[in-house]
């Protein structure tokens, strides 16, 4: 099987989701350094700036990859790919607006507490989604279950007066724990749904949750 062929299956593409949620805590971790320096000197690093770009808009391809791959290869499951579909916008929205490119001011504030809240809330019933995966297995049920708690989480985030993009990092958190046990259950045939052109594979609910 050709790299691309292993891209395509669902465990490649569950790869895609995890790497593109570790690419926008990467993001946000450079973010943060880069600007406590700022703060500190003054400075503006031209080149740091572009390379932390980078990284999101990398980020932002993968998901959309993640995305378009999860809903063309999984069979019916449409709530999940449109719950997918929406996330992926509003966190492009979101993107978009951050960066200025267009004029928000007069209803974009990133520190907002009901957009962080909203957010966070939006958040959590988007990942509960991914049930719908292998609606019977508890294994996949509880991991959920997990992101959805860390998801959250972020509402803690409007006691500091942080940034929407705190609530954004605790959402990639979650989604890497998601996909991590994904990933780890379904190399050993656990978590196997079914999916175009693949073999299903025998469930067994055994394992680390159990």
């Amino acid at each position: 099987m050709s790299r691309l062929d292993k891209i395509k299956t669902f465990r490649g593409l569950t790869w895609v989701g995890l790497l593109a949620n570790s690419m926008f805590v990467l993001f946000i971790i450079v973010t943060l350094i880069y600007y406590s320096y700022y703060l500190r000197t003054g400075n503006i690093v031209p080149v740091v700036e572009a390379i932390a770009y980078a990284i999101e808009v990398s980020g932002f391809l993968l998901m959309l990859l993640n995305v378009v791959g999860y809903a063309v290869k999984l069979r019916g499951r449409l709530p999940l790919k449109i719950a997918m579909s929406v996330y992926f916008l509003i966190e492009f929205i979101i993107m978009i607006c951050d960066f200025n490119l267009i004029d928000v001011s007069e209803f974009y504030t990133p520190a907002s507490k009901a957009l962080i809240i909203s957010h966070c809330v939006f958040s959590t019933a988007v990942v509960m989604f991914y049930m719908l995966i292998e609606k019977e297995n508890t294994i996949l049920q509880k991991a959920t279950t997990v992101a959805a708690v860390i998801c959250m989480l972020a509402c803690f985030a409007i006691v500091f007066n942080v940034r929407v993009y705190a609530s954004v990092l605790v959402n990639s958190i979650a989604y890497i724990v998601l996909f991590s046990v994904i990933l780890f259950y379904d190399n050993r045939g656990v978590i196997y749904p079914d999916c175009y052109g693949e073999e299903q594979k025998t469930f067994s609910d055994s394992g680390f949750f159990e």
